[in-house]
């Protein structure tokens, strides 16, 4: 018969982390970040309604789209290729969902209509083709980026 016996765990040592970088700007909660494929520019998204895109190297902010989301940006997501980048929000609860995919070398902007809720969360597939999100209306769905 094997025998056992109850050892205590080592002592934790404690690592205090410190930020390498803090970005301010935002004037609500922020709910969502996202990097860019290159690691060097970030998207976040507030209930403030806006999405700022940041520069990680210079620790400034690059670029603001105001009033994304009619009731606050609750999710951001960028493509793989960096060629999408994706709000999603709405009335919490209480309304349709808001779903956006912004091509960021035309500026041209996609609105995706189908949840009758607000969209919590989502993300973009591997291969930048397809676009998933998830609502309070119970609902998953799954988009093309290209057509809708």
């Amino acid at each position: 018969m094997a025998s056992t016996s109850i050892r205590p765990a080592p002592a934790a040592k404690e690592t205090i982390l410190t930020p390498v970088i803090t970005l301010k700007s935002h004037e609500g909660r922020i709910r969502s970040v996202s990097y860019l494929s290159d690691g060097k520019q970030m998207i976040s998204g507030s209930w403030d309604k806006n999405v700022r895109r940041w520069d990680l190297q210079a620790g400034k902010e690059i670029e603001k789209m105001q009033k994304v989301c009619e009731y606050g940006v609750d999710a951001v997501a960028v493509s793989g290729d960096s060629r999408w980048v994706v709000t999603a929000g709405g009335k919490q609860h209480d309304g349709p969902g808001e779903l956006e995919a912004w091509e960021v070398d035309t500026g041209i902007v996609k609105a995706f209509h189908g949840h009758s809720k607000d969209i919590t969360c989502m993300d973009i597939s591997a291969d930048s083709m397809l676009l998933a999100s998830g609502s309070d209306d119970g609902a998953t769905r799954i988009w093309s980026l290209d057509t809708g």
